[in-house]
């Protein structure tokens, strides 16, 4: 029952992104969701309690297992500047795929639109964000890092990975996601950061 529950709500979740991508949040209507899943609006609703919720849920479904499994490359068990590298590059492999940048173009065109956009960051970007603070926090207690506002860390690491290559993708520009493009780019942002927050010696002792 529990796997047949689970294929439901994803074929909800592929209609309405359908449906979201064709007319947009705004005109969109949890009975065209319904219908092109095969679902009654009660089921709908069974699963998210509004047409916000869903949008959120969603858009961020497109994460995918890679942009999650990114998360979980961070770790002290080895010398942060690598833990960081292969957060990095698994991190920018994920936001780069077609898929997750025409959700992200989505997102930013209902912003002005409907008041989705806090509702989408909190089910999102906000819990990825929080997972590196809680990171960073963690070096920082070890010695690692040099004391700082862990969640102000977290944005300029994220900022300093995608300054290169996310936001021409974002305008239409090829990227092209391979090892040997990524790595260069993921090593000038995790040698930045760490410049900027790396422990001085002094502290470490």
């Amino acid at each position: 029952m529990r796997k047949k529950t689970e294929e439901k709500r994803q074929s909800i979740i592929e209609a309405a992104l359908d449906v979201f991508r064709e007319v947009g949040f705004e005109q969109a209507s949890m009975t065209q969701i319904a219908t092109r899943s095969g679902a009654s609006k009660a089921t709908l609703y069974g699963y998210f309690e509004s047409k916000e919720a869903l949008f959120a849920e969603a858009m961020t479904s497109r994460a995918g297992t890679e942009i999650r499994n990114a998360f979980d490359q961070l770790t002290l068990d080895v010398p942060l500047a690598q833990s960081l590298a292969a957060f990095g590059l698994q991190y920018l492999t994920a936001v780069l795929q077609p898929t997750f940048l025409a959700t992200r173009r989505l997102s930013y065109h209902e912003v002005d639109r409907s008041n989705v956009g806090r509702t989408l960051y909190e089910s999102g970007p906000k819990r990825g964000l929080m997972h590196v603070r809680d990171f960073l926090a963690g070096a920082t207690e070890a010695g690692v890092l040099r004391r700082c506002d862990p969640r102000a860390a977290a944005q300029h690491l994220l900022a300093l990975l995608e300054a290169e290559l996310v936001e021409i993708a974002m305008l239409g520009y090829e990227v092209k996601v391979t090892r040997a493009k990524l790595l260069p780019v993921v090593k000038r942002a995790v040698d930045a950061f760490v410049a900027a927050y790396g422990a001085l010696d002094s502290e470490r002792g």
